[in-house]
């Protein structure tokens, strides 16, 4: 999942360090290959800079020390450089025999001694030399930027792994570690369908919300600059900045004259992935991802809606719908909210640092409320963590569609270029046994054949005829890596992205009928049970 949480980020970064040694040993060692003495004569202006060999040793040191299957530098490398005609189709890298061939046109360019498979510098070094030659025969890759080449020669390494693990950029790591762990800002949202800057939502308790700004103003100017003709990265660029350090904005607001000025001194911005609404006596908390503060917000949703319903709520109405996961071991702590016993999820990997068993314990706020989870075919990685962990232990009732699908972990490591990696070192399993990857979910109710009526659905439950689609003893049994009958088993549930009312009404009228929400969890339980 995007995911890791900070023990696992702390390994990568860890990893990295170690890295550096081992490089500067590497250069006084390693010979050169054929390919590098040639390029030395070329023209400087077209080579990519010195950093670039650092660069991706540490990136292939990196995904060979980390990943959770064994893989090699060759590999990666390789598959990396293939991807080389995504900006130019006039460029082609491939093996024969025990060279890496770089051909402009179909012709010729270079010819480069393959290093033994293992040999994570020299395969960095060759990587630089392909790409070196590369430019020489083509303006594309002359004119494209060091970022761009390593975006494009990372995205084919990666793919040589698996579909989530990722390479993002410096640009694209900085929103990543936003979204994660917050942020210097004002806590504002930007509405970027608007052609003026229009502030489309204020956090609550956010330094943007004690200055008074509202929903609706906009904004004309930052630190005395228009903002007109201002694209959206740059104007949250603008608002970002160091904690504690002021920023002034002029903005306009409807019915008021003239300009409206502040100063607000940004703060921790953790963006908001929690939102409760009451709804007579039961509890709407929608989880939209799982970042530094999930956990804590959801038990600050629960707090609220203790306090709001009383001694009337009925149950919670857990939403994951759409949720695409984040960090893992934050899931792992919105899944014991509502638990106090049981096993929470398993992870197995070949790095015995990866290797864990995660058990419930007493003494959360969700622990003795009736639970529903809506999951949908966007619901994936710590949603499904949460919602697997919540079911498999007749805690709640999963309904809705078959979830998305991704069973692994990844841990984030950071690249000396500022970009980052998030490989796949771990794959989890939910406490029946299964893992959800290329699997999804099993919901208890399956909604996916009904159309936007819930009162058939909810007489099914009533006559004791609703089932899951596929039986939890066909779900444990399949086997992740045959992906033709995990298609097969998903299908009988089909995925659907959209968040249908159907969901949350059956929801609601489980809860608010006690018999029938015990009567459906113990039949949920019964059909979960290995004959």
């Amino acid at each position: 999942m995007g995911d890791g949480g900070q023990r696992l980020r702390a390994l990568g970064t860890a990893g990295h360090r170690r890295s550096a040694p081992l490089l500067a040993v590497a250069f006084l060692l390693v010979t050169a290959c054929a390919g590098d003495r040639e390029l030395r004569k070329e023209d400087a202006e077209h080579q990519l800079p010195s950093a670039a060999t650092r660069f991706f040793a540490v990136a292939y040191d990196q995904m060979v020390e980390r990943y959770a299957e064994p893989v090699t530098p060759s590999t990666l490398a390789e598959s990396g450089l293939g991807n080389l005609g995504k900006i130019d189709p006039r460029i082609s890298v491939r093996r024969s025999g025990e060279r890496i061939e770089v051909s402009a046109d179909r012709r010729l360019a270079v010819a480069l001694q393959a290093p033994p498979a293992d040999d994570v510098y020299r395969w960095a070094r060759l990587t630089v030399a392909a790409i070196n030659a590369g430019r020489e025969h083509s303006l594309a890759l002359r004119e494209a930027s060091s970022n761009d080449v390593y975006q494009v020669v990372m995205d084919g390494a990666v793919r040589a792994l698996d579909q989530h693990s990722r390479y993002s950029s410096p640009d694209g790591a900085r929103d990543n570690r936003a979204l994660r762990e917050g942020f210097g800002g004002i806590g504002v949202t930007i509405d970027g369908e608007s052609d003026d800057v229009r502030i489309a939502a204020v956090m609550s308790r956010s330094p943007a919300a004690s200055a008074g700004l509202q929903a609706d103003d906009r904004i004309a100017r930052i630190e005395g600059e228009m903002t007109r003709g201002m694209s959206s990265r740059d104007i949250v660029r603008r608002l970002r900045g160091p904690i504690g350090a002021p920023v002034t904005i002029d903005v306009l607001r409807t019915g008021k004259e003239g300009l409206l000025a502040f100063t607000i001194v940004r703060a921790l911005v953790v963006p908001q992935t929690v939102t409760y609404r009451r709804d007579g006596d039961v509890a709407h908390i929608k989880i939209t991802g799982f970042n530094g503060r999930t956990a804590e917000r959801t038990v600050e949703a629960l707090t609220t809606a203790r306090k709001e319903i009383g001694r009337d709520i009925k149950g919670i109405v857990l939403d994951l719908r759409g949720n695409l996961g984040g960090l893992f071991e934050q899931s792992v702590t919105v899944a014991d909210i509502f638990l106090d016993h049981g096993r929470i999820v398993t992870t197995r990997s070949r790095h015995r640092a990866a290797v864990q068993i995660v058990e419930a314990s007493p003494g959360d706020p969700g622990e003795n409320l009736p639970v529903v989870v809506l999951i949908n075919g966007n619901s994936a990685s710590a949603a499904e963590i949460v919602a697997a962990a919540l079911q498999d232990n007749g805690r709640a009732l999963a309904i809705g569609t078959t979830s998305f699908g991704k069973g692994s972990v990844q841990t984030v490591i950071g690249l000396p270029n500022e970009g980052e990696l998030a490989i796949t070192w771990a794959h989890y399993y939910s406490p029946a046994g299964y893992t959800p990857q290329n699997l999804g979910v099993n919901p208890a109710i399956c909604t996916a054949a009904n159309d936007d009526a819930a009162a058939p659905v909810i007489e099914a439950v009533r006559a004791g005829r609703a089932a899951p689609a596929v039986s939890m003893a066909e779900w444990r049994a399949a086997d992740y890596r045959d992906k033709e009958r995990s298609q097969a088993l998903r299908a009988r549930c089909a995925p659907n992205g959209r968040e249908r009312e159907i969901d949350y009404e059956i929801a609601k009228r489980l809860l608010q009928e006690p018999g029938l929400y015990s009567s459906a969890l113990r039949a949920a339980q019964v059909a979960a049970r290995v004959n």
